[in-house]
């Protein structure tokens, strides 16, 4: 504390001058920076009420696949949505869904964190509720050799 005492108030204040304007120029932009791949978001269609989200667009006399058709029509093959709090990526053309559920299946494999999951999927050990991970696919290939075999539902079926 003694150091900094002896020093007079003008330089420790330019000291402290440099060390902020160091701090802005150099440490926010390097850690703010994202890449330019997680830049890129799709288009967030407007009309978005603060709770309910778009809800209200997709509740109406048209069957889903039309209203968002329609949507996809004004905004493009693929774009976002909010259903209530969660925001929702609409893919409408076949290519882009095969690019997205084969190269970037593990992306959207996993599912959002929710209090319904923790509280009524036991800490999230339930499959459905479960994120992707060691544990969804330790679980998957239970369920495919013992439950889901064919000799178990033979056994089940009489």
């Amino acid at each position: 504390m003694d150091f900094f005492l002896s020093f007079p108030i003008s330089t420790t204040a330019i000291f402290s001058f440099l060390v902020f304007l160091y701090y802005l120029f150099f440490w926010i932009p390097k850690y703010s920076k994202r890449k330019n791949a997680q830049n890129i978001f799709a288009p967030i269609v407007g009309g978005a009420w603060p709770i309910i989200g778009h809800l209200h667009l997709l509740g109406g006399p048209k069957p889903l696949h039309i209203t968002l058709g329609s949507i996809a029509d004004k905004y493009g093959p693929i774009f976002s949505i909010r259903l209530g709090v969660n925001q929702a990526l609409v893919v409408s053309d076949s290519k882009m869904a095969k690019e997205c559920l084969t190269t970037n299946d593990k992306v959207f494999a996993t599912r959002p964190k929710t209090i319904m999951g923790e509280v009524m999927g036991y800490n999230y050990a339930i499959i459905g509720l479960t994120a992707y991970g060691h544990y969804w696919r330790q679980v998957r290939k239970i369920m495919g050799l013992e439950l889901l075999s064919s000799r178990s539902l033979q056994k089940h079926a009489q």
